[in-house]
């Protein structure tokens, strides 16, 4: 006999719900495979500070130490890495893995990216993993970073 399965249910939880406050001049932007996305307004000839967040989908197994070492991974893949740190931080009860590096691309600014990553547990059935990241030119970003890391702080999950 047939069953019906849907999506969210309890063997296939809806993705995590995700808030984050950020500058009112800020904008929304639209990204293919990204959930949300919001940039500084843009100024001719400048890189434009910005945060994005994606989800992705694991199983059960899935562990903040694979997380970490996909990090790493990525990270080891940008041209001309430079590290300023990574460690973790707490954000509304949920630990995040926390890198915060630069790199330079041939022919381009210098970017400095803030990159945050949450393992989410989906009732033991999936695990989720929120990715946090906040970009800004190397030439601003010791005024930028700080609205990238305060739009970081802010997220909220809601995995109901």
């Amino acid at each position: 006999m047939p069953r019906s399965i849907s999506y969210p249910s309890p063997d296939f939880p809806g993705p995590p719900r995700i808030t984050v406050e950020v500058p009112d001049d800020w904008e929304t932007l639209t990204v293919p495979g990204v959930q949300l996305a919001v940039a500084q307004p843009r100024v001719d000839g400048q890189f434009r500070a910005n945060v994005v967040v994606t989800v992705q989908r694991f199983g059960p197994e899935f562990t903040r130490d694979a997380a970490r070492a996909g990090l790493e991974q990525r990270k080891a893949a940008l041209p001309g890495l430079e590290e300023i740190g990574t460690g973790e931080v707490e954000v509304d009860g949920i630990t995040w893995i926390a890198s915060e590096y630069g790199y330079t691309q041939e022919d381009r600014p210098t970017v400095v990216q803030a990159a945050r990553y949450a393992v989410v547990d989906r009732g033991g059935v999936a695990k989720d993993v929120v990715e946090l990241v906040g970009s800004c030119g190397a030439e601003m970003a010791d005024d930028e970073i700080e609205t990238v890391r305060s739009i970081q702080d802010s997220v909220v999950l809601d995995l109901s």
